[in-house]
């Protein structure tokens, strides 16, 4: 029986994975952008307990990142990855009100990154897994005629950090703000 729940389940995944709209598009499969990716405020996030639909969920965390879930209270999700947080859901329902939950938390969107400085259209843009400078250039318009292709620095979102001189083929992650500087010829 359990072995028959686990496949009605995987199929229903894949089913609902290519069931998503053009402004937020989901994932087909986790894949290494999503596995071990920490969330925070702006991610877009599904949140589904196969056979309860009353639990079943889409939303963008806000400031807080954190929820209240059905029949456990308040949820922290900042800091955690999907995976963590479908753990920490499913131990909180087993027993009291399930008895062998089955939760799958998915990223659905993620938090925007920011370019700034010497592009033509700085701005904050809609993260996309395989970014890296050189495509969040060409997001924002290109370069201006006053850039300086050799002074491009990325702020790391998550540490504050600022990495400087970086090639184009450096990746950014969400949250991270890439900065391209001016020459001064």
């Amino acid at each position: 029986m359990k072995i028959m729940k686990l496949c009605v389940l995987l199929l229903l995944s894949t089913l609902l994975a290519g069931c998503g709209n053009s402004a937020t598009p989901l994932l087909d499969t986790p894949s290494s952008e999503t596995i071990g990716y920490p969330l925070d405020e702006g991610d877009a996030v599904n949140i589904m307990v196969y056979g309860e639909p009353e639990m079943t969920m889409k939303l963008l965390l806000d400031k807080s990142v954190s929820i209240s879930f059905p029949y456990i209270g308040q949820l922290v999700m900042k800091g955690k990855t999907p995976e963590q947080v479908s753990a920490e859901i499913t131990e909180r329902l087993k027993g009291d009100y399930l008895q062998d939950p089955m939760v799958t938390v998915t990223v659905t969107g993620f938090r925007k990154f920011y370019i700034t400085g010497e592009v033509e259209n700085p701005n904050g843009y809609a993260y996309e897994p395989g970014l890296t400078v050189e495509k969040a250039i060409a997001l924002s318009g290109g370069f201006t005629d006053r850039a300086d292709r050799k002074d491009i620095n990325i702020r790391l979102s998550h540490t504050n950090q600022l990495l400087e001189n970086v090639d184009v083929r450096h990746s950014v992650h969400p949250g991270d703000t890439v900065i391209v500087g001016m020459s001064f010829f």
